[in-house]
């Protein structure tokens, strides 16, 4: 990336939230939390004074499909920066005193999740759209019981069987990178003696009223809503029609469900619709907060507005979907650390940083024929489940004289 001053080196590491036993849900990430506390060669505080000391900054994330660290720095300082990095990779010391301050954080995160209504309200959806027991319907940092369980033993013991080589990738982007010495991983050896099994995802149910999980916050005066269904992903020929369609219903500040339910009815800040690529499939999600006392009627009237049974989507809507979709991509890639997250995930789905391009091309090529096509095909009005949060006592009535299946749920049950 000419002009960066700046490298990032992401890698990605074939180890998706998939791969933890069930009851130790949390496990992958406080791996990832406890990774730079310390390490063999750089225990304790010496490491952070390492990173610091070349200008660097280190960061990381587990999710569904895989998890990832990466490390920026300073084009001159990128040689030991690679050293550390490998450093913390292959020989982090997860002390048990760093291991237990991180469980103790991620048992303070929860806490604030069970006060967060977007959070429930996204959590409660997931548990509707995702096959019972599969993980995307846990909290990434796992659940009260699950840490309980584990121990200190427990995190190192996962990092040795699953962070290791196979099926990772090592992605640098931005400044002059040619001829880098990467001899800093060439010790990192090992093989998953079994990977990580995937919990199959059966199709969404397309029968009866649609379902609605409420969470219980009796004393909230709005109401958070998350209104979600699964999708193909990447690899389907619909993807980008996919994408403009979600622009014209919610993409947009002009999109329909800004413009009705935020300037008409006045209901909500703000309303929007996106799909989202996972490694395998994707997820179209419409989110927003309204008035607890509309709160039903919002919902009913966002799920109408998104119903392919509505009026069709027009040639000006798509035109400007297309246009706003392809127009604001590069302010997406404008930093080297965009770039490397974006080239590793696409890397660990087994696609290539070109892909980008070619999306693009076939973004701007989508005409309102085949936008109405993956609207109808890709998000029929029975496949959406709702996720909730807010005062139970005069939503959940509502919502059922609305025509909804409710289950109320308090956060505490939804976060164990």
């Amino acid at each position: 990336m000419p002009g960066q001053q700046v490298v990032t080196v992401e890698l990605g590491i074939d180890v998706p939230l998939s791969a933890e036993d069930p009851a130790h849900l949390g496990v992958a990430n406080l791996v990832l939390t406890s990774s730079d506390e310390g390490t063999r060669d750089h225990p304790g505080a010496e490491l952070a004074e390492a990173i610091e000391s070349i200008g660097a900054s280190y960061d990381g994330a587990c999710g569904l499909t895989s998890s990832s660290v990466s490390i920026d720095v300073p084009r001159g300082h990128l040689d030991p920066a690679l050293d550390l990095l490998a450093e913390i990779v292959t020989s982090s010391a997860l002390a048990d005193e760093d291991v237990l301050r991180q469980m103790a954080q991620a048992r303070s995160q929860l806490a604030q999740a069970a006060q967060n209504g977007p959070s429930l309200a996204g959590l409660a959806v997931s548990r509707e759209v995702w096959p019972l027991g599969h993980r995307a319907s846990r909290p990434t940092a796992g659940t009260a019981s699950t840490l309980d369980a584990i121990t200190t033993a427990d995190v190192r013991d996962f990092r040795d069987a699953t962070w290791l080589p196979a099926g990772g990738v090592l992605v640098l982007a931005g400044a002059d990178v040619d001829g880098v010495d990467l001899g800093a991983f060439s010790q990192w050896t090992g093989a998953r003696e079994d990977a990580a099994e995937e919990v199959r995802s059966d199709p969404i149910r397309a029968d009866g009223p649609t379902r609605v999980l409420l969470v219980d916050r009796p004393d909230a005066v709005q109401a958070d809503v998350r209104i979600q269904t699964r999708v193909p992903g990447r690899q389907d020929s619909r993807w980008a029609a996919l994408r403009v369609a979600c622009g014209v219903l919610g993409g947009t500040f002009g999109s329909r469900l800004n413009t009705v339910l935020r300037e008409e009815k006045g209901w909500s800040y703000g309303v929007s619709a996106a799909a989202r690529a996972m490694r395998d499939g994707g997820l179209v999600t419409v989110g927003g907060a309204f008035r607890a006392e509309v709160a039903a009627q919002a919902v009913r009237a966002a799920l109408d507005l998104v119903d392919p049974g509505s009026p069709s989507l027009e040639d000006a809507e798509v035109r400007d979907a297309r246009n706003h979709a392809v127009g604001v991509a590069p302010l997406q890639y404008d930093t080297a650390g965009a770039v490397a997250s974006q080239v590793t995930t696409l890397e660990m789905a087994g696609l290539t940083g070109a892909w980008v391009d070619h999306l693009m091309a076939d973004t701007a090529a989508v005409t309102t024929d085949l936008a109405n096509q993956a609207w109808r095909e890709l998000l029929p009005a029975s496949t959406w489940r709702v996720g909730i949060a807010g005062p139970a006592g005069t939503l959940g009535p509502a919502l059922e004289e609305s025509g909804f299946m409710v289950e109320v749920i308090s956060p505490s049950e939804l976060l164990d």
